[in-house]
């Protein structure tokens, strides 16, 4: 993606001036077209960024020695509440990872290690520009409406929240850089990858999926890089690794957190070089392709419990997405149910329509831990036993919950309340919507008026 016409600006913060000097003659010297201004205080960094509008920002955790890094993350707060169009790259202290990841939950897009390697943060830089520009291009348009973004990524949803990820997955797709996609197990990020891949323009390669499922790195190793005959017992001929087979391509590694170590150090050697060898093989091999990674741990533990190197993790999670959790997204439940009950009954033949009313409620009173893929297994479940009872709507009874411990039953709820709570959830989301308006959001609800004030006075009185 090109840049625009006039000039990038960037911001560095640190509250000691001669490092600031030193890493902005650096910067200069390796990113030309960038134009620097620095500053050594919270509160001017917030004026430059208000009168000069940066793109990014480069942030030193430790602005006020006093404060410590909660002055660094205060800030970085408060930059991204004035634009969330700007990218916030930390510099943080001699193994400091805790600190970079609690950067990572204030908003800031990556941190490194100080002192930074130029080449590293020039190229961080050069991503954090074109996301920026991509986000105020998007931002200076009309607002997005949920039908836009469906006829851009082929996904919909009536979700506030999830309508912001659809949105990253079509930003992400006009990028290159990897991208992490995080949440539950069930969410659907196998799906999101898909999307990314399919509105790549320059992706006509083929869409590779790759799940780690051995422990031993030669055997890892081998299924990404290929290898030579004879290089390790059980190489019988030579093998093309997925990361060949993904050229011009996609290459999406799943549940990420599982990649051996070693293999974990071959592949940023990839990212970074461009070209790799084959196991057993002295041959520089090069293929084009796009890596997008996906894990359903915290990111808090991918680094502290070491389940990635910080190096690695650094160099993929720049631009991440994050799925939401089907119990954060019942409004989308109706419609999810009622496709795969279509598609179902189509693959089968079958003639059973849709799920009832009493149905959906059923579904929607449930916590669904397994997320969007544990609803398509009980809906699937309730198509069959409605076709056998010769029924075409889906009745309550044809439903089968899992019987476990959830976190309902463990507060006590009974189904009156749970179902109050999914009404409550869809008057919040309608609300959010429609900015407020209570006839809109109403209407778009297909509730009428004393109905809907109901429902929100009852929410409002649960606050109290």
């Amino acid at each position: 993606m090109a840049f625009p016409s006039e000039s990038v600006s960037i911001l560095l913060v640190d509250d000691d001036e001669s490092a600031s000097r030193s890493l902005q003659r650096s910067l200069e010297t390796h990113c030309p077209r960038f134009s620097f201004f620095s500053c050594q205080e919270a509160k001017a960094a917030l004026r430059l960024a208000k009168s000069k509008r940066p793109s990014a920002a480069v942030v030193d955790l430790t602005i006020d020695p006093e404060l410590g890094p909660e002055s660094g993350l205060n800030l970085i707060s408060e930059l991204l509440e004035f634009d969330p169009t700007l990218r916030v790259v930390v510099l943080t202290g001699h193994q400091a990872d805790e600190f970079g990841i609690q950067a990572l939950q204030r908003g800031a897009a990556s941190f490194l290690e100080k002192p930074a390697r130029i080449d590293h943060l020039s190229a961080l830089l050069t991503d954090a520009a074109q996301y920026s520009t991509l986000l105020r291009d998007y931002f200076s348009s009309a607002e997005a409406q949920p039908q836009e973004l469906a006829k851009k990524t082929g996904l919909s949803s009536k979700d506030s929240g999830m309508n912001e990820v659809l949105s990253s997955v079509y930003y992400a797709s006009q990028m290159l850089q990897p991208v992490l996609i995080t949440g539950e197990t069930g969410t659907g990020k196998g799906i999101i990858a898909q999307a990314i891949h399919r509105l790549s323009r320059d992706r006509q390669g083929p869409f590779i999926r790759y799940q780690p499922s051995f422990t031993a790195n030669d055997l890892t190793s081998s299924e990404l890089f290929g290898h030579k005959k004879g290089s390790f017992t059980g190489a019988a001929e030579d093998r093309k690794g997925l990361i060949e087979e993904a050229d011009r391509g996609t290459l999406f590694i799943d549940e990420v957190d599982e990649l051996p170590k070693e293999t974990q150090v071959m592949l940023l050697n990839v990212l970074q070089e461009k070209t790799f060898r084959r196991v057993g093989e002295n041959r520089d091999r090069r293929s084009d392709f796009r890596l997008l990674l996906a894990t359903n741990q915290p990111l808090e533990d991918l680094t502290k419990k070491q389940k990635l190197r910080s190096d690695f993790y650094h160099r993929v999670a720049h631009f991440q997405i994050t799925l939401p959790p089907l119990r954060d997204r019942l409004i989308d439940l109706p419609d999810i149910a009622n496709k795969h009950v279509c598609d179902v009954a189509s693959r089968e033949a079958l003639a059973v329509r849709s799920l009832s009313a009493e149905a959906l409620t059923l579904l929607c009173s449930y916590s669904w831990p397994g997320n969007i893929r544990e609803l398509l297994a009980v809906v699937e479940g309730g198509v069959y036993r409605a076709h056998f009872a010769e029924r075409a709507l889906i009745m309550p009874e044809d439903i089968v919950l899992p019987r476990t411990s959830s976190s309902d039953d463990a507060h006590g709820r009974n189904f009156r309340e749970r179902v109050q709570e999914f009404e409550s959830s869809l008057v919040r989301d309608a609300l959010r919507r429609h900015k407020n308006n209570q006839t809109k959001a109403a209407e778009s609800l297909g509730l009428d008026r004393s109905s809907f004030r109901r429902i929100l006075q009852r929410e409002e009185g649960s606050e109290d």
